[in-house]
C-alpha cells in the first residue's frame, strides 16, 4: 500500500475517537483531508523536504533500497506534536484533541503504508538502517495553508495560526521516524564486504 492522501485521511477518521473533544460532521473530514493532501504533496517523493540518511552493510557494489522490501517507523508521540501546538498558541481541549488526533494518524499512516528508496553506492546486496534527517518544517506550514484552505474554504486568521502548528508537530512527529530495508544490486564478483551511507526519500 502506497503513501498516499487515501491512506492519510483514512489514518484520521480511525484516531478521531481517540480525542477528548469528539470531531464530527464534514468539518473535521474536510481539514484531516486537507491535511492529507498537504502531507503527501510536501514530503513524498520530495527528497529537499523529507529525507533519510542512513548505513547500509552487506555484499560490496552499487545497489538501490527496494521501497518494496523497506517500511517506516514512527512512533505516535502526542507530546512533541502538542508542544508545537502550544507553541503556535492553540491551546484548550480543542487543540489538546487535534494534537492528538494528529499524532496518532501521522504515526499510523507512516507506519504501515510508508517505505522509502535511495541509492546505494556501496552495497549491492544487504540490509539498510536509515533514520528520517530533515524535515522542512517552514514548507510543510505553506504548504498545509493551501491545501487545508482548498479543502475547507475560509482565510480566516485561524488558519495561519492552525497549519503553523499542524506543519511544526508533524514535521517535529517525523523526525523521530526510522526506516529499515533491502538492498538489491549488482555485488562486485568476487564478492567483497561493503558498507556505505545512503540518503533516501519517501515514497
Amino acid at each position: 500500500m502506497a503513501l498516499n492522501p487515501a491512506v492519510i485521511f483514512g489514518a484520521f477518521q480511525g484516531a478521531r475517537a481517540a480525542a477528548q473533544h469528539q470531531f464530527l460532521g464534514s468539518q473535521f473530514d474536510r481539514l484531516a483531508m486537507g491535511i492529507a493532501n498537504g502531507v503527501v504533496q510536501w514530503g513524498v517523493g520530495n527528497q529537499k523536504n523529507l529525507a533519510l540518511t542512513g548505513v547500509a552493510a552487506g555484499l560490496g557494489g552499487t545497489g538501490t533500497i527496494n521501497p518494496l522490501l523497506s517500511k517506516l517507523i514512527v512512533p505516535a508521540n502526542v507530546a512533541i506534536v502538542l508542544a508545537a501546538f502550544t507553541a503556535a498558541g492553540l491551546k484548550g481541549p480543542l487543540g489538546t484533541s487535534l494534537a492528538t488526533v494528529t499524532a496518532i494518524a501521522i504515526s499510523q499512516a507512516f507506519s504501515t503504508a510508508g517505505s522509502y528508496t535511495g541509492p546505494s553506492a556501496s552495497v549491492a546486496i544487504g540490509a539498510d538502517l536509515s533514520k528520517i534527517s530533515s524535515a522542512n518544517s517552514g514548507e510543510l506550514v505553506s504548504t498545509l495553508k493551501q491545501t487545508i484552505a482548498a479543502t475547507a474554504p475560509g482565510d480566516g486568521p485561524a488558519l495561519p495560526k492552525m497549519a503553523t502548528a499542524l506543519g511544526n508537530g508533524i514535521a517535529n512527529l517525523l523526525l523521530q521516524g526510522t526506516g529499515i530495508g533491502a538492498i538489491q544490486g549488482g555485488p562486485i564478483i568476487p564478492t567483497v564486504p561493503g558498507a556505505g551511507a545512503t540518503n533516501s526519500q519517501v515514497v
